[in-house]
């Protein structure tokens, strides 16, 4: 178990991470980190960068074929200004 020092900087209450600590999780300076407190205890986890492809990967891939009413509306023309 490693020994961290509270500390305060500015109005922020701050806890320093060791180096081997944040390599360890795979935080790295401008990681995204979940906070929660679970009894009593600080649980940070590194937030899950969510990607289309990770989102589609468990997705039937029969689902994600273009279907007749997926292509008419592909090949209509543009209704604005989003061309």
């Amino acid at each position: 178990m490693t020994e961290v020092i509270v500390r305060k900087s500015g109005g922020a209450t701050i806890v320093s991470l060791p180096k081997v600590v944040t390599e360890l999780a795979g935080i790295k300076v401008g990681s995204v980190l979940d906070l929660s407190v679970e009894d009593h205890t600080i649980c940070l986890r590194p937030k899950q960068e969510l990607t289309l492809e990770s989102l589609l990967a468990g997705s039937p891939k029969d689902k994600l074929q273009l279907n007749d009413e997926d292509r008419q509306w592909m090949d209509m023309p543009a209704a604005g200004k989003e061309v």
